[in-house]
């Protein structure tokens, strides 16, 4: 250990001292940007996460809406269908009718 009467050896300890400190201080000072910079980091990465998750909701809405287009559109093409079917069946059973009546007038000649 130093002795503490030498002048010398008291500047040495308070230049040691002075300089811990300094380097304490430094420290401090680069753990403080560091901390910074990872805040940074991580709210940019947030805000990377909150464009991408806005981004599929679009896309889910846009997926979904176009479902509901191709339910509905289904929906009229099997609506059209079933009435085209109908009015072919009222129509056949319209010229069954007729052909029998025919064939009755016909059988009683």
């Amino acid at each position: 250990m130093a002795n503490l009467e030498d002048p010398q050896a008291l500047y040495d300890l308070r230049t040691e001292n002075r300089q811990f400190k300094d380097m304490v201080g430094a420290l401090r000072d680069e753990l403080e940007r560091m901390r910074i910079s990872e805040q940074e980091r991580v709210q940019q990465v947030l805000a990377e996460a909150k464009d991408e998750n806005d981004q599929l909701k679009k896309s889910i809405a846009a997926l979904r809406d176009e479902l509901e287009r191709q339910q509905i559109q289904c929906e009229e093409k099997c609506h059209a269908l079933e009435q085209a079917a109908r009015g072919e069946a009222e129509q056949l059973q319209e010229m069954i009718r007729m052909l029998r009546d025919k064939l009755e007038t016909y059988e009683k000649k």
